[in-house]
């Protein structure tokens, strides 16, 4: 028996969140090099900000990946 629209129309949108996850980790890491990156020549600090801001990324990344699997999981349900 084939699939009621309302269940392909959720599988979809959940396929949809999922392949944010490896967009949204990759922006958060490029914003938080780049600004570290222009702090670092503006203070003349020596990468100390690209590393700071970079691990800023990967947390906010890692929270926003964690939002989304929390909502796949939820709409699963």
């Amino acid at each position: 028996m084939p699939d009621k629209p309302e269940n392909r129309q959720k599988g979809f949108r959940q396929i949809a969140l999922a392949t944010t996850i490896p967009l949204i980790m990759a922006a958060a890491l490029f914003v938080g090099y780049f600004i570290g990156v222009y702090l670092d020549k503006v203070f003349g600090t020596d990468k100390v900000m690209t590393l700071i801001f970079l691990l800023l990324g990967l947390g906010a990344g890692g929270l926003e990946t964690v939002r989304l699997i929390k909502e796949i999981i939820k709409e699963d349900k």
